[in-house]
């Protein structure tokens, strides 16, 4: 339910192979954000959201360390499913009570090194401080980003424990969902002038 938060780091990453200019800002367009739930009984759901925001510096050239942060509404998330989701939303994640909980936030990004430079696809890892349900944790998982015609495409992928963020474990008409989650958030970023110039 957060973990869309978690790409912003790739975005920045962008900063770092950027010719022109070692400090310059990334500002996602679009993107996608999948929060896989495994059932207790077997099988599973997804809450899905395409509210994606954020905007990413680095620092001096060659830093794999990030400013900005990326958040994740929560209160768009759905299932498929609209009295799962009024539960997930309100009786779990407590969007109500106020930007803590409605917001997902991934800041203080690095990257293990610096990503090459040109075209061409990047596997790395990350790390970062998610804030979720009024918790702030340090998180890690896994990145693939890709330039494409000036663009940066980034899939970020992360496991997290509900109970180290303080939610309990969802259940629905009887069936419970577990602990670990795994979250999938897709996005594309632009540089910032850009984004401004041609629109999302």
């Amino acid at each position: 339910m957060t973990a869309a938060a978690v790409a912003a780091f790739v975005v920045a990453a962008g900063g770092s192979v950027t010719a022109q200019s070692a400090t310059a800002a990334w500002t996602v367009s679009s993107g996608d954000v999948r929060v896989r739930c495994r059932m207790t009984v077997g099988g599973s759901f997804d809450a899905i959201t395409s509210a994606l925001s954020g905007t990413l510096r680095g620092g001096r050239r060659g830093a794999v360390a990030f400013e900005g942060e990326l958040r994740v509404d929560l209160a768009s998330l759905e299932t498929g499913i609209g009295l799962r989701d009024d539960h997930l939303r309100g009786s779990y994640l407590e969007v109500e009570r106020g930007p803590t909980f409605r917001h997902a936030v991934l800041s203080r990004i690095a990257l293990p090194a610096p990503p090459p430079e040109g075209h061409g696809r990047h596997q790395t890892t990350f790390t970062g401080r998610l804030r979720l349900h009024g918790v702030e944790r340090q998180v890690e998982g896994e990145a693939t980003m890709e330039r494409r015609d000036g663009r940066m495409r980034v899939e970020a992928t992360l496991s997290l424990s509900l109970e180290a963020f303080d939610i309990p474990p969802p259940r629905y008409l009887g069936v419970g969902v577990r602990d670990e989650v795994r979250i999938t958030a897709a996005f594309e970023a632009a540089p910032s002038g850009a984004t401004r110039a041609n629109g999302p």
